[in-house]
């Protein structure tokens, strides 16, 4: 990633330093949406989302904490005596985590890491990341890799927000008539991050209600064993176990 496309290494670069301005989320139809700045990427196990304190309980064995940001789930597992990896795109966000006491970390597009998917007994999706290939075709193809190559008993904590309830973010009946007309599913989105001058490329991402992550497991090699999450708007972490 280029250094001036690294805007959420930025923002969290500046929230290291007592920082507080957040991260803007801008969809290709103009919405444009305020993050959850520090107070969620920098926030201690008791002030995490309900669904994934919850979550932490179904850790096993090996991790791989997708998406690390600035290290907030990587920190606390290894706090609990457990051999993590935390993964992320941005440089930054790897340097930080590392700085903060994240032992392992690694700096590599999500793509990459199919190769190295067996080392890993559990596999951490927060912050959306369920949705980080960004269609169901190419979330299914990943899932499948992983279930062929990931040791038996693996799990994944995938978290995901329902498109339906304004909170993923603010999807509302245009944008999904204009997905529908198009072929896509109701979530899928294209954004972008930015924080003051920068902004990282556009990308695509998927969000989905329950039934629906429930509706794209079969035929990858994984099932939905249980939902964690509590009112309809808010992310929820759907236990995968291997089939």
């Amino acid at each position: 990633m280029k250094a001036g496309a690294d805007a959420f290494g930025r923002a969290l670069a500046d929230w290291t330093r007592g920082g507080t301005e957040p991260e803007i989320y801008e969809r290709d139809d103009g919405f444009v949406d305020v993050g959850a700045g520090p107070e969620l990427f920098f926030a201690d196990f008791p002030h995490w989302p309900s669904a994934e304190r919850l979550a932490m309980r179904y850790v096993r064995g090996r991790v791989i904490d997708v998406g690390c940001g600035a290290g907030r789930v990587a920190l606390h597992l290894q706090q609990r005596g457990f051999d993590v990896v935390g993964l992320d795109s941005s440089p930054l966000a790897a340097r930080i985590s590392r700085r903060r006491g994240v032992r392992t970390t690694w700096c590599s597009p999500i793509g990459r890491l199919t190769g190295s998917i067996g080392a890993f007994d559990t596999i951490v999706l927060f912050g959306n990341n369920f949705g980080i290939f960004g269609s169901p075709d190419e979330l299914r193809r990943a899932l499948t890799d992983w279930a062929a190559r990931t040791p038996p008993g693996a799990r994944i904590l995938a978290e995901s927000t329902s498109p339906y309830f304004g909170g993923a973010p603010a999807l509302d009946r245009r944008y999904d008539l204009r997905n529908r007309e198009r072929g896509l599913m109701p979530g899928e989105c294209r954004l972008r991050v930015r924080y003051r001058d920068w902004a990282t490329p556009w990308f695509r991402w998927l969000f989905v209600s329950r039934r629906e992550m429930r509706s794209l497991l079969p035929g990858t090699g994984w099932h939905q064993s249980r939902i964690l999450g509590t009112t309809p708007q808010e992310p929820y972490v759907g236990i995968l176990e291997k089939d």
